[in-house]
């Protein structure tokens, strides 16, 4: 079953065939709005172990010598000071739902988000590709909320991805005085009856996780004036695509069109 458009909540989208693996892809399975309410309570469990995993970081740092080890420790350290400042923002989103909205640039966004997951990317040795159009993107939105967002989406890709072979691929372009993003991953894919249930609340397939996460994506999404549409295919991967009103004139920026990471 797929989700019929809601003309309120979707951007309608065309010609995404541009290359042999898009026609792989089936159409866009659009999806609609969710909302959901985080509790104080849910925060206050998750920093417990967090403290704990803190202390024993700590511990571990004191009697460890080896540089490559001490590595680890730094990601495992950083990975727990980034879930404590999710949950915070979590927290202020349940407070605050509008947010504090400013002027974004999406690539500048896009990159910031790429520097926090850099210790993923590296574990995983996955190449990731840009396609940035050279006229900066400016949309309207809170900045930390909407980098939020391109997180979850991004951390999905990297975990749905194998091992040395994952390529991240994220398109920046403007079409129609719109800001369109594209983040595509040759991850594992979503089948189709589960494609239609991946932003409702709780809902997830993996092994570890409360399916939040995508759930908080779609609400800050349409906070911000969004739209989503989803494309997938098992064993082929996944592609997101966001669309977004331009803000203002667009000006050229310096950025290279396309960056590897391996």
């Amino acid at each position: 079953m797929i989700l019929k458009p809601n003309k309120k909540h979707v951007t309608k989208l065309r010609n995404y065939a541009s290359s042999p693996k898009d026609a792989l892809l089936p159409e866009p399975v659009v999806v609609e709005k969710n909302w959901i309410a985080f509790a104080p309570a849910l925060a206050h469990e998750v920093r417990n172990p967090l403290s704990n995993i803190n202390l024993a970081v700590d511990m571990l740092r004191s009697v460890i010598q080896d540089e490559e080890q001490r590595l680890f420790l730094d990601i495992i350290q950083r990975a727990s000071v980034r879930v404590n400042e999710l949950l915070t923002d979590l927290l202020d989103h349940h407070r605050h739902a509008t947010g504090n909205p400013g002027k974004c640039s999406l690539q500048q966004l896009l990159n910031e988000v790429l520097f926090m997951t850099a210790d993923r990317l590296m574990l995983k040795n996955i190449t990731v590709i840009k396609e940035f159009t050279a006229l900066e993107c400016v949309i309207m939105a809170d900045k930390e909320k909407i980098k939020m967002a391109f997180t979850n989406i991004i951390v999905n890709a990297i975990e749905a991805m194998p091992d040395r072979c994952g390529e991240l691929k994220l398109t920046v372009k403007t079409v129609n005085n719109k800001c369109l993003i594209e983040i595509e991953d040759n991850g594992i894919g979503i089948s189709m009856d589960n494609l239609q249930h991946i932003f409702k609340p709780y809902f997830t397939k993996k092994t570890t996780g409360m399916g939040l996460g995508l759930s908080a994506t779609m609400e800050i999404l349409l906070a911000s004036n969004g739209r989503v549409a989803v494309q997938s295919e098992e064993g082929i991967g996944t592609r997101f695509i966001l669309s977004f009103k331009s803000c203002g004139r667009n000006k050229a920026i310096h950025e290279q069109p396309v960056l590897m990471v391996v």
